[in-house]
């Protein structure tokens, strides 16, 4: 069952591939990145627009600081706009901006823009920042017993919160587990693309035996919520204000390896210095996934890219099920969209085996645009990065996709795939021990894991090991859950939360509020 009740979850998971020259020796000749290919589409943006910081669901306001992702090589300056009019230019990498944000904070556009050395315009991003919008939900307002005519009425009213990347499909209203009444037109709609709150109500005939009435909302994707009131000595009800709070959370026991067998019981919530009893414990079967898959195509990998290529191809066979969606990026000096967001599975996998190596990697930068291609994509959310694992070429730094990462809360899963025996220089040894620092201090305070595996071995092969790898990732996407439950705190409230798993042996690896990328 894909759509359970108060159905509003989205998971995240970042798998990092880090695959090391598989053989000592020269590269072979690849052509260099200079003039690179951008393709078509969504992928020609040449320059991002990396979300700013600011609390859970708090408007953005004040001095806030704004990082680029820049994608075409030739970008050499970058100028940060405010409702038009020019407020910062940056000249030199990592191409930060500031700006002043408008208190009370209000609907503002921001807007980026690339030039090369002659000033020539490349690229450009736009964002609204505070544009408004309402959390996906249901509400019952209002219950009212009517003087009784031919029979007991009660008069249900609701009103049903629609995000903007959300499509109402249907209202149900039940008295106790009896169905009255089931709504697919709406009025009171907004215009596309803007956020809606939909007021609904229906008058269904009551009995002595109803204890409660309940409101169910189902949306295009699948997703459901609902919200219930008891009516037992209730003549009347007003509004009450709550709202539903998201916690993705992980657990492992002691070898580190997933618990599957959560309940909600098992989660002590604190919210305000409150203590909130937990609503509900969704587990990743409920929710499609959304998966993002970006291969390192640089000169390193030659040696092992056809295996490499085929394995990335079998794990997208695998890891999608009916109703999951996925998209490529491909990466070597410079980062390409292959394919966007798509359930089709022959033709991701087909994009996959048609890449060709290049020079170059850029890791940083591909972490970052792989994160952004994300969007406002409701689901589950897994990226699984296959890289050499060393930058060389990114215009972002480290700090930039780690911070990134670990602000979306989404797990990163690290692989690294080495030949130990390699005979390294004592930089390139230093070079690997920072590289592998990096990726441990991502995958720690993301809830994430550091695999290392030695492509030198062959007991038993490498390919197999991998195999192993994609099939353990596939073990924790199943393995995902999300933790709910209400709160009066009102919205944009800076309130200090805490989450502990009270089974014994256990630990709470991870738990980060869910919302969507701007």
């Amino acid at each position: 069952m894909r759509t359970p009740a108060r159905r509003q979850t989205v998971l995240g998971i970042v798998a990092v591939f880090a695959i090391g020259p598989a053989f000592p020796g020269p590269a072979p000749s690849l052509a260099q990145d200079a003039t690179p290919d951008f393709g078509t589409g969504a992928e020609r943006k040449m320059i991002h627009i990396v979300p700013p910081t600011r609390g859970y669901l708090q408007p953005f306001g004040g001095r806030v600081e704004i990082q680029t992702l820049i994608i075409h090589p030739l970008i050499t300056a970058v100028d940060f706009l405010l409702d038009g009019e020019r407020m910062w230019r940056a000249a030199k990498r990592p191409y930060i901006g500031h700006v002043e944000l408008a208190e009370p904070a209000r609907r503002q556009e921001l807007e980026v823009r690339g030039y090369d050395a002659l000033g020539e315009l490349i690229g450009t991003d736009r964002m609204i920042l505070n544009q408004p919008d309402v959390a996906l939900g249901v509400r019952i307002t209002s219950l009212r017993r009517l003087p009784a005519v031919k029979y007991p009425a009660l008069r249900i009213e609701a009103v049903v919160s629609v995000p903007r990347s959300a499509q109402l499909e249907q209202v149900a209203f039940y008295l106790d587990e009896r169905k009255v009444e089931v709504a697919y037109e709406f009025v009171g709609d907004a215009a596309p693309g803007a956020p809606r709150l939909i007021p609904i109500e229906t008058l269904a005939e009551y009995t002595p035996g109803d204890d409660f009435v309940r409101v169910a909302a189902r949306f295009a994707d699948g997703r459901e919520v609902e919200d219930a009131h008891i009516l037992h000595g209730a003549e009347y009800r007003d509004e009450i204000d709550i709202q539903l709070i998201q916690l993705q959370v992980l657990v492992t026991d002691r070898d580190g390896d997933p618990v599957p067998d959560l309940k909600p019981a098992d989660f002590e919530i604190r919210d305000g210095g409150i203590k909130r009893p937990a609503e509900n414990l969704h587990t990743a079967r409920d929710v499609p996934l959304v998966l993002g898959l970006a291969i390192d195509t640089s000169d390193s990998v030659v040696p092992i890219w056809q295996q490499v290529s085929d394995l990335s191809a079998g794990f997208l066979e695998a890891a999608l099920s009916p109703g999951d969606r996925a998209f490529v990026v491909d990466f070597a000096g410079t980062v390409r969209l292959a394919s966007e967001l798509t359930g089709y599975k022959v033709l991701l996998q087909s994009r996959v085996r048609s890449l060709a190596p290049r020079r170059g990697t850029a890791l940083n930068d591909a972490i970052l645009f792989s994160l952004l291609q994300y969007g406002r994509e409701p689901g589950r959310r897994a990226l699984v990065v296959v890289t050499d694992g060393v930058d060389q070429h990114s215009r972002s730094k480290p700090k930039q996709s780690a911070d990134f990462a670990e602000r979306l809360g989404l797990p990163v899963y690290f692989i690294q795939l080495d030949r130990g025996t390699r005979r390294r220089s004592v930089s390139r040894a230093i070079e690997r021990r920072q590289h592998l620092r990096r990726l441990r201090y991502i995958s720690r305070h993301t809830g994430g894991r550091l695999f290392d595996i030695d492509l030198s071995g062959d007991t038993p092969p490498w390919t197999e090991r991998i195999e192993r790898v994609f099939e353990q990732i596939e073990e924790d996407l199943r393995h995902q859950h999300v933790l709910t439950y209400y709160t009066d705190q009102p919205q944009g409230a800076a309130t200090e939360r805490s989450v502990r798993v009270t089974r014994r042996n256990l630990k709470l690896r991870s738990a980060v509020p869910v919302e969507a990328i701007e």
